[in-house]
This record gives structure tokens, sequence and C-alpha cells, in this order.
């Protein structure tokens, strides 16, 4: 919840929440959103190929204060416009790390985890095992990734917390184990999740610590309440009890920044309308260069190239579109400012043009009619701040529809009773480019499109007009530095949940 409160029920769950508050939902289960009038509840979406489903069941947390921002980013990201793909273990740990929501409700005991060294280089090692239990890594690499040799990092383990670093590891892993068990977790899958070759050494080693067995220990606390507590929770409330600082020199508990990122250049069959909700971006329309300012927003044209690029810490979000194949460029930038006291509604209106997450009778070009008002443009969806020529939008049409043909301007020309050298310069006053420059950007926003849809290269090359994949190969990969099956691997990200609209 951004703002406000809402309610989310599951087939056998209500959980209200409130400001700050955060409902994680796996995959598989049903569930429904009400939102109350003037709050803002953002949902969050791992990646489509995210492979995580540690967390099958319903938790209720609060997220940490100043989160905010970080949280809506991570919106953002599951919406696809931005290059690359984004580390979903920010969103998982937050989940899997965030204290009850409720913890008076929680009466089950949690065994603790060890105590924490003081060292920066042992702390490290203890939040990286804590955090992922499992993890593979003997001594050595463990030393190695802090700079420190094994027999140093043996010593501050020891010193600080009064047991051998082996022990001190198995104990970690055994608190990790209890967190799974309380949420009611098969013991076999447990014990290979934290790190434990064998049942028997699991079972060995789950005793030494708690005097019962893995299956005693969850008889005796099979009756407690579930889908409260997050899990695992090895850190327990040690970490929260002093500060500490991280590898880049920030405090334990504050979000991680915001990246600086980029879109790839596009050419879109819709009009976008943008916004600057935190920081500036910097614009490429047509070849023309603007800055965004927080707070403004831009009307990004439809057939007409762009680009974005923002700086670490800022975040443009899309306000909302509409259809339109034929644009031209705006003899001026079309970009409005809007005051601060009208972030909440904005917010509001990004959620519900790009999710299911709206009221009834929300109408998604409400924004868009505003924003155009001042500017007095009587038709949006053909284009903004000047008309194209007939033949213009023709090219822009058929080139869309099909990208594979190889007719040069001369050859428009000549069908559509154009001179060509016109013909050229009505092209690039509509789009900021040469026509050859324009339909190869086209080739190229296409063939990602035809990429993320999972579209074979070969196939890909046909259809955009290659001689091969091969050709097709070179080209993206000049254009993106990276080829076509490394995109499909790392080059975008954005979920494949329903509830998000593109």
């Amino acid at each position: 919840m951004h703002t406000g409160t809402a309610r989310v029920r599951t087939a056998t769950e209500r959980h209200c929440l409130t400001t700050g508050q955060g409902v994680w939902l796996p995959a598989g289960v049903p569930y429904e959103v009400e939102v109350d009038a003037g709050s803002v509840a953002v949902p969050i979406f791992p990646a489509a190929r995210s492979r995580s489903n540690a967390i099958d069941r319903p938790l209720r947390v609060d997220f940490p204060v100043g989160w905010s921002d970080w949280l809506t980013h991570q919106f953002a990201r599951s919406l696809g416009y931005l290059r690359g793909a984004a580390d979903d273990s920010g969103v998982l740990d937050l989940v899997a790390n965030a204290r009850p929501a409720d913890p008076a409700h929680d009466s089950r005991s949690t065994l603790p985890a060890p105590p924490l060294p003081t060292s920066p280089e042992a702390l490290a090692v203890a939040r990286t095992l804590l955090r992922n239990p499992g993890h593979g890594a003997g001594i050595d690499e463990l030393a190695e990734s802090v700079s420190i040799g094994v027999r140093t990092l043996q010593q501050q383990f020891l010193n600080e917390t009064g047991r051998p670093f082996a022990r001190w590891r198995t104990a970690a892993r055994v608190a990790a184990a209890a967190s799974y068990l309380n949420l009611g977790h098969a013991i076999g899958w447990t014990g290979r999740q934290v790190g434990f070759s064998t049942p028997a050494g699991f079972t060995k080693a789950f005793r030494a610590h708690c005097g019962v067995t893995p299956r005693a220990y969850q008889e005796q606390h099979r009756n407690g309440p579930t889908g409260i507590r997050p899990f695992p929770n090895p850190l327990d409330a040690q970490m929260d009890a002093r500060p500490q600082t991280d590898a880049d020199g920030g405090t334990i508990g504050k979000p991680p920044p915001i990246p600086a990122s980029r879109t790839w250049n596009r050419i879109s069959d819709f009009h976008v309308l943008v916004w600057a909700y935190r920081g500036t971006a910097r614009l490429v329309v047509g070849g023309r260069k603007h800055r965004l300012r927080q707070g403004e927003v831009a009307w990004l044209p439809a057939g007409v190239p762009n680009s974005v690029t923002l700086p670490r810490g800022a975040l443009l979000l899309p306000l909302g579109s509409r259809p339109g194949v034929a644009a031209a460029l705006p003899a001026d930038a079309l970009i409005r400012s809007f005051p601060p006291q009208a972030e909440h509604r904005l917010l509001h209106t990004v959620v519900a043009n790009y999710s299911f997450i709206r009221p009834e009778g929300h109408d998604p070009n409400d924004i868009t009619r505003r924003f155009l008002e001042p500017f007095a443009v009587p038709r949006p969806s053909t284009g903004v701040g000047g008309s194209v020529t007939p033949a213009v939008a023709r090219i822009v049409e058929e080139a869309r529809r099909e990208p594979a043909s190889r007719r040069t301007l001369a050859q428009w020309g000549t069908e559509l009773g154009v001179d060509a050298r016109t013909l050229g310069q009505d092209f690039v006053d509509a789009t900021g480019q040469p026509y050859v420059q324009w339909r190869a950007q086209l080739r190229m926003t296409l063939a990602r499109q035809y990429l993320e849809e999972g579209m074979m290269v070969g196939r890909a090359a046909r259809t955009l007009g290659y001689a091969d994949a091969s050709a097709l190969t070179r080209v993206f990969t000049r254009a993106h530095g990276m080829s076509p099956r490394a995109y499909q691997r790392n080059g975008w990200q954005h979920t494949d949940e329903g509830l998000i609209l593109r």
C-alpha cells in the first residue's frame, strides 16, 4: 500500500492493509483486491523468468520506512519498457526478511540465529550465509570473497561469536530450517534447502541444536498460526538491534539505490505520456534532446523515434497512451509541469492505466485529454503538434504492416505520385530521421517485440526482411551490443502476470 487502505482476499484468508503494508501472494493462489477511495495500491511482480517459488503461501508484512520509491521502481520494471533484466532478489529478500505485520498474533517460538560477528569481513560472510543458508561455498571461497585469509576468518568467528566457523554455520542452517518447518514445509525439502546433503545429517544436526528431531519439532509447532511470519527469518531481530553498514557504506535497512537505466531506441505505434516521478530524465525524440524535470510530463508521439535515459535515483513512469500509427514531430516539445499536490493522483493514474487495479468506470484516456487541452490539439490520435502528409502516413503504416518490404523512397514516390526529394523532406520533418534510418530502427523495435514473444531468430529474420538468421544477428548485435539469443535471456524484463496491461 502506497497510501490508504485496501483488503486482499484469498479463498481462506483476508488481509486488511494500510499504508506501508503489503501481502505476498504466491503463484497459483486466486485473490481479489479491493482498494478504498483515495488510496493507492501498487502491484509488484517478479520477472517472467524468475524461478523463485520458495515463498509458497500468503505472507503479510510491514515494509520498512523509506522503501516506497524503490518498490514503485519494481512495479515500473514489471511493465517492460526499461532495458535489461532486473534482479528480483531485492523484492524477494525484502519479503523474506521483513518483520511480521502483526507479531503479537504469532505465538510460536522461533529458534534464534547464532550471534553475529562484529568484524566487517566476518559480518559480511555471516550475512551471506544467513540470507542463503544453503550456500555451497566453502570457507576458502568465502574468505576470498571478503579479501582475507581463511585462518583470519576462522579466528574472527571464534573470538566474536564464541563458536568455530563450522559450528556457527551449522547453527545458522538449523535456525533457518526451523523457520521453514514453522511454515509447514516438508522435512526433506527443508534439509536440502538449507544445505544438508543427506536426511540423516540434517536430523543429527537439528537434534544437536534443538534437542528434538525435525519431525518432533514440527509436531510441536503444527497448531501455530500460518501466513504471518515471513520466512526464512534467520537474521531474527539481531541485525535490527544495532546499526551496520553494507559494502557501499549505506545503512542496513535502507533501500538500495534506484539504478541508472535506459530504454532501447524505439518507434511505437502509439502515443505515450511519460512522467518524471523522481529525479530528471533525458529524452531524445526525433533526434531532438529534451530534459524532463521532476514533476514534468512529456508526450512521445507515435511513429517518431524516441529514447529515455535515467540517472541513478530517477524514476520515469508511463501515465497513459493512445493508438496512432502516423504522427508528426511537434514543432516544440509537448511538456507540462504538474504541481507537487498532483503526485498522488498521477500515481493512481499510472496504476489504473497499467494494471487491473482500477476503479469501476475508469477512463484510461482522461489523463491524455487533460494533458493536451492547453496545447489545443484537436486530433491526438493522428498526430500532435503538426500535420503528417498522406504520403508519409501511408509509408509509416505500410512499413509496420510489412516490415520485410524493400521499397525505396523513390519507389514510394513513384507509387504515391510524390516527388522523391519532397517526400524525403516530409519524412524527416515528421519523424526526425531519414527514411532508411527510420526503417532500420523500426525493424529493431519489431525484432525486440518478436524475440520477447518467443519467436525463433530465423523466423524473425524472414518476417523483417533479412536474408537469414545470421544477417539479423549481425544487425541486431551492432544495434544492441548483444545477440538476439542473448537479448531473449537478459535484454528485457517484464512480468507475465495478467494483472499488468501492456
